[in-house]
């Protein structure tokens, strides 16, 4: 798959597993929304921009392998008024980490990391 077709692939897997897990889903019609999916709980809205991490390896500072992601939207991070939440697909792990928006520029994934919680976790979507 192209980086295109990743990013679709893990769009609509996010959305079929956010309705699995309890949420109504909606999708903008155009490309323009910094968020890729609006989640619907309770009467509560979250809006969500979904990443994808190949099996491409970074070695980190601390000589272990990670995998990371760049948040940003060209040279700008996303404002937390426009998304709610990141939703990181791990092509290694076939899963999605659940990370709450705080301007993070960049962020390391591991599956025994510090986001180990957030794995496939949607109830922090709250």
């Amino acid at each position: 798959m192209n980086q295109n077709q990743q990013g679709c692939y893990a769009e609509y897997l996010f959305a079929s597993t956010a309705m699995r897990n309890g949420f109504n889903v909606s999708m903008p019609l155009l490309d323009a929304s910094q968020y890729d999916c609006i989640l619907e709980k309770n009467g509560s809205l979250y809006k969500i921009q979904i990443k994808y991490i190949s099996n491409t390896r970074v070695k980190s500072i601390y000589n272990k392998y990670s995998d990371q992601c760049v948040l940003r939207r060209g040279c700008l991070t996303y404002e937390t008024k426009y998304v709610d939440f990141f939703a990181i697909y791990k092509e290694s792990l076939k899963g999605f980490f659940i990370i709450k928006n705080k301007k993070q520029k960049t962020i390391r994934l591991r599956a025994n990391g510090p986001y180990k919680e957030n794995f496939n976790n949607f109830a922090l979507i709250s």
